[in-house]
């Protein structure tokens, strides 16, 4: 079995936007998990869930944005602090001994409910090219491998909840 090194860490969580405000929260004992008025609006029975308190859009590329859905957005900034905090130059990222293994629970699905909205009320054609990456289940690897011109194996685990188990 060939080994493999890990040598950063990036983090969009509830808990903070980087390393070191989740080791903060952390070390604090803050919980990241808070009431939603919107879960209690659309009568869900559990109205609290882990808020992430960034807009991914307003910190990526608008040209890379446009392929990516919220989660894709997310693991982008994750990677790019992770890149960072390894001390990683360019040419140790994109190279063939660098690859990616992304996992996600799925798909940003207001994307797939907008995709789908669009086609049943304006056409297939009206969809746009741009949607489609935006909801294949490969789109995590595929909107970090791109940007960051990862050459080695890429490819995407997603069983739900249970993804990070795989």
């Amino acid at each position: 079995m060939r080994r493999v090194v890990i040598s950063g860490l990036g983090i969009i969580s509830s808990l903070g936007n980087n390393k070191a405000e989740v080791l903060a929260s952390l070390q604090n004992q803050k919980s990241g998990i808070s009431f939603s008025e919107e879960y209690a609006e659309l009568g869900f029975r559990s109205h609290v869930h882990g808020d992430l308190k960034i807009q991914a859009a307003e910190h990526i590329d608008r040209k890379l944005m446009r392929f990516m859905g919220e989660g894709s957005g997310y693991a982008y900034l994750a990677m790019r602090e992770a890149i960072e905090n390894a001390g990683l130059t360019d040419s140790d990222v994109s190279n063939e001994r660098t690859g990616l293994i992304v996992g996600s629970g799925g798909i940003s699905t207001s994307n797939l409910v907008n995709a789908a909205d669009t086609l049943r009320n304006r056409g297939a054609k009206r969809v746009g090219p741009y949607m489609v990456p935006r909801t294949m289940a490969s789109t995590a690897s595929a909107c970090l491998a791109t940007p960051y011109k990862i050459k080695g194996v890429n490819y995407s685990i997603s069983s739900a909840c249970a993804t990070s188990a795989h």
